[in-house]
């Protein structure tokens, strides 16, 4: 679970994104961070089942980062951070870190469309929280087996109706949309 000093951080961030968002900067100089609500929901997700294999698709600047890291310390695991963006990839590294969790991430600077193919063992967590015309394909790219559980983000706020209704027209998921944060989809692969 989360400790004090990584909460401390995710308020540091999500104070920053806030402050961002106040000032009405343009989007790609925006830091878009989950909130700390489903930080603390996903990282106590990802412990709770015991997921080893761990992937993010969208780290920012590192809300999600921590909160992912953390659960990985907990069961032993590797979390995969996927970002495109360098200057947000380069503050999520020195976030990690400063606290302590860098043995637990390996950060890929790529399109993650160009490195999941690269993967072919199942995760058995994943966060999408990146562009949201991306969901639907990078889900579909997100190694899975019995199991595997993906969580999306931005479900409510962004109303993201045709990646929900991808989700739950797959056979062999269960899937619900939970009104933490922005809305998160949960998608669980039956096992």
């Amino acid at each position: 679970m989360l400790t004090e000093k990584e909460r401390a951080e995710i308020a540091r961030l999500w104070a920053r994104k806030l402050q961002q968002d106040e000032l009405k900067l343009p989007q790609a100089e925006r830091h878009r961070n989950l909130e700390p609500v489903s930080a603390e929901f996903i990282s106590a997700l990802a412990a709770g089942i015991g997921a080893k294999r761990l992937l993010e698709i969208g780290g920012s600047s590192g809300i999600s980062t921590i909160a992912l890291a953390a659960a990985a310390r907990e069961t032993g695991g590797r979390l995969v951070s996927i970002e495109l963006e360098p200057t947000r990839q380069v503050e999520a590294r020195e976030t990690i870190q400063r606290l302590g969790l860098a043995g637990y991430v390996e950060f890929v600077l790529a399109d993650a469309a160009q490195i999941l193919p690269g993967y072919a063992e199942p995760f058995d967590f994943a966060l999408i929280d990146c562009e949201k015309d991306d969901y639907i394909r990078f889900f579909d790219m997100i190694p899975a087996g019995p199991g595997t559980v993906v969580v999306a983000d931005n479900i409510l706020s962004h109303g993201i109706a045709d990646y929900v209704a991808h989700v739950r027209a797959r056979g062999g998921v269960q899937s619900v949309t939970l009104p933490i944060g922005k809305g998160l989809e949960v998608t669980v692969y039956a096992g």
